[in-house]
């Protein structure tokens, strides 16, 4: 197997177990911590095989880092090896035995070279901010609109309130995102938004735990792409890894090592900046879930015993839940586009970076087919082996994708299917407005392609 595939499959077995009941879990909680930990761990994948092939191309070097690595010798392999234990070990301490399993026979000196390119990593990033208490308190006094506890856990924190403040991988700043909808209205009233009375409508007719309008279909885009930090499966960016290697074990002619290890490094990098993003902006907004929303808002529009379908309980009991963050832009349509915008520019496989437009087009049926995107996916959520809150086996359901469009779109209205967030906190209806995490998270898979792609890359401009 290409080394950077294994040691990829190691990184999201250790991150599975880390949201497993009987492993030793919360080593990296949460979709923002786990994003951050992948990218580490893939930057001293990609730097170990820079300082093997081409120095120059190295992250550390483009990010202009004082490191004492020199040039490194031996086999790709083992000094990608030594680089990924290395990082694993500092990140995941609980699963040392697994990691050193994984290693088997190497050459010590090479395998030693990657580990002081990992070490070098992990000393950059150790004063990122990240060192930071990752769960806050509640509003004391919430305001209209404002985020706080789910009604159904009383007692839920606020994650990542300080997360925004991170050390961003690629650039300085922020990607800039617009005030959802409703936001600037004179009246304090949101719903005299049009376009976000639209989606408290959506959102209450088709997210309830009772089906009302939400069709089968609709109901499994909301549980395929949930990873809701649910046992056995883990957050997000583990799916959106997932996705990432059935996207590259289909590529043809298959990607040698250095561009395995630069593709991956970008699209892991575009989601621990996804996750300094977004939530940076959730709690610039601080929006209400709409499980605080419909319950609060007056009738005749408002439903104060609204209950959402809610984050899947996949593997464990039934229980109505919702992420304990503040919905806008959603963290699932942020990582989602961004990894998807990164493989669309990384694999070469269309004339252009995708737009909001692009996505909006899914819906309206005018997405185009393109072969070098087309790919098959199977869910852990849908596998045949996870377990509903019913206690019935999941039917395993792959879902055939005809372009790398399609799963951004069903992704971020997945959310609105479960009731855990407002359409717009994905995606806007109109694609020109900067609203959402697809727009947000699209900014950020360009930014982190041209990060790496810049001259000289590892893997070859493209």
């Amino acid at each position: 197997m290409n080394s950077v595939l294994y040691w990829n499959s190691v990184l999201l077995e250790a991150s599975r177990r880390d949201f497993t009941k009987g492993y030793v879990n919360g080593q990296q909680p949460g979709p923002i911590r786990t994003s951050r930990a992948m990218a580490i761990v893939h930057l001293a994948i990609h730097d170990a095989v820079a300082f093997r092939n081409q120095p120059a191309a190295a992250y550390l070097n483009k990010k202009g880092v004082m490191h004492g690595v020199s040039n490194l010798t031996g086999s790709v392999d083992d000094i990608i090896a030594g680089a990924a234990v290395t990082a694993l070990k500092e990140l995941y301490p609980a699963y040392t035995g697994y990691f050193d399993d994984a290693v088997g026979t190497v050459n010590n000196s090479a395998f030693n070279g990657g580990a002081k390119v990992a070490m070098a990593i992990l000393a950059h990033r150790a004063g990122d901010g990240s060192a930071v208490g990752i769960t806050g308190p509640q509003p004391a006094m919430p305001n209209y609109g404002e985020h706080r506890a789910d009604p159904y856990a009383p007692g839920q924190p606020q994650l990542g309130p300080a997360w925004g403040n991170v050390t961003r991988f690629t650039g300085v700043n922020h990607q800039l995102l617009d005030a959802f909808p409703g936001k600037t209205t004179a009246s304090n009233n949101y719903l005299d938004d049009a376009d976000f009375f639209a989606d408290f409508e959506e959102v209450r007719d088709y997210g309830s735990v009772q089906r009302r309008d939400r069709t089968a279909a609709q109901e499994r885009i909301g549980i395929y792409w949930g990873y809701d930090g649910a046992n056995n499966l883990g957050v997000p960016p583990r799916l959106y890894n997932q996705v990432a290697r059935v996207v590259a074990a289909q590529q043809s002619p298959g990607l040698n090592v250095a561009r395995t290890a630069e593709l991956f490094a970008s699209i892991n990098v575009a989601m621990a900046d996804a996750g300094i993003d977004a939530w940076h902006w959730k709690y610039v907004y601080k929006l209400w879930r709409p499980v605080v929303g419909i319950r609060t808002q007056s009738d005749p529009d408002g439903d104060a015993f609204w209950a959402p379908l809610g984050a899947p309980q996949t593997n464990a009991g039934r229980g109505t839940l919702t992420p304990p963050f503040p919905a806008y832009p959603s963290g699932h349509a942020t990582f989602g586009a961004a990894v998807m915008q990164a493989l669309r520019l990384g694999l070469n496989t269309a004339s252009g970076p995708m737009t909001v437009q692009d996505v909006l087009n899914v819906e309206d049926g005018m997405s185009p087919l393109n072969p070098k995107e087309t790919f098959t996916f199977v869910s852990d959520e849908l596998d045949g082996i996870s377990v509903d809150p019913d206690g019935s086996v999941r039917t395993r359901t792959p879902i055939t994708f005809k372009n790398f469009v399609e799963p951004v779109w069903e992704n971020s209205v997945s959310r609105v299917y479960l009731g855990v967030h407002w359409r717009f906190d994905g995606i806007p209806r109109n694609p020109a407005d900067n609203v959402g995490g697809v727009p947000l998270g699209l900014k950020i898979g360009q930014e982190a392609h041209q990060l790496f792609n810049q001259s000289p890359s590892l893997g070859g401009t493209v």
